[in-house]
């Protein structure tokens, strides 16, 4: 089945957009370029305006807030309480996390902690290709796939065929200096999500196209990369986001990540320091000679 795609430079990386109908693919890009545009507003940490901006640079004043803000603020929070403060998006508060943010007080308002920040990281990507994703579907009226760095997200009728897309093993090379493995897998799922810590001392890039979203591809409590023995881990999950916080929150489990995501019957890929893939669960294989989808390749590295 040919799929109708188009490749377009978003958040540091390439995002993609495939459509089950050709024909329907300029109806689906004008939804998914919506989303960003409402996510960027809210949560673009590279733009004094955004509502992200605005309440770090407030921190322990109230600051009035729009929707998607708050959306993407409850959706991190939900992830942190979930997974019992693996996934943070409070920095500076001691693991406080969820507890510490006030919401609505006075309404309409957000406050967190003087001496804290939020960072919504790559939270708020996976939040976004779900939103897309769905968006997407319902304008364009066919199945849709929405590939955005490290986020996956897929809605409406699922191809016969799946979706092919490349899962990456993350950037540069691995201690013995072999590329990080890639795998092409077809996707039958809602969602899936790529997470890898930065390295030590890295700084944050500002990327290409649009203003950045992700200050530090983080959205959780800072993990030193000595601590665990995996490079990245890929989840498929019901939607980004779930995939995103079990991805985070099992590389915050350190060497016992993989034992973390197989208890919750989670399909899962983990690469190690080495290059090692280790797969957990049913994790897909990969087709026999699956259409290229090159643009996922640095869409899915964190």
């Amino acid at each position: 089945m040919t799929h109708g795609t188009e490749d377009f430079p978003l958040w540091g990386g390439v995002a993609t957009v495939m459509v089950d109908d050709p024909g329907r693919l300029g109806a689906a890009r004008q939804a998914v370029d919506h989303v960003i545009d409402d996510i960027d507003a809210a949560c673009g940490a590279f733009r004094d305006d955004s509502d992200l901006a605005r309440v770090n640079a407030a921190a322990g004043r109230p600051v009035r807030i729009g929707s998607t803000f708050l959306a993407v603020l409850w959706t991190a929070l939900h992830a942190c309480d979930l997974t019992g403060g693996l996934v943070d998006p409070l920095v500076g508060a001691d693991g406080a996390g969820s507890g510490a943010v006030v919401i609505d007080d006075p309404p309409g308002t957000v406050t967190i902690p003087a001496g804290t920040t939020l960072d919504l990281g790559s939270m708020a990507v996976a939040f976004a290709a779900d939103r897309a994703a769905e968006s997407a579907a319902g304008q364009a009226g066919c199945g849709v796939c929405v590939c955005f760095p490290g986020s996956v997200a897929t809605a409406g009728p699922m191809p016969d065929a799946g979706w092919p897309v490349r899962v990456a093993g993350g950037r540069g090379r691995g201690h013995r200096g072999e590329p990080w493995p890639e795998q092409e897998i077809v996707l039958r799922a809602p969602g899936l999500a790529t997470y890898s810590p930065p390295a030590p001392g890295r700084a944050p890039g500002h990327g290409a196209g649009r203003s950045q979203v992700v200050p530090r591809a983080a959205g959780v409590r800072p993990i030193v990369r000595e601590q665990h023995p995996w490079h990245t881990v890929s989840v498929i999950g019901l939607a980004c986001v779930a995939a995103k916080t079990a991805g985070i929150a099992a590389l915050a489990s350190g060497s016992a990540a993989a034992t973390w995501l197989g208890s919750r019957e989670l399909r899962a890929r983990l690469v190690d320091a080495d290059g090692r893939v280790t797969t957990v669960g049913d994790w897909p294989a990969g087709p026999g000679h699956p259409p290229a989808v090159p643009a996922c390749t640095p869409a899915l590295k964190c």
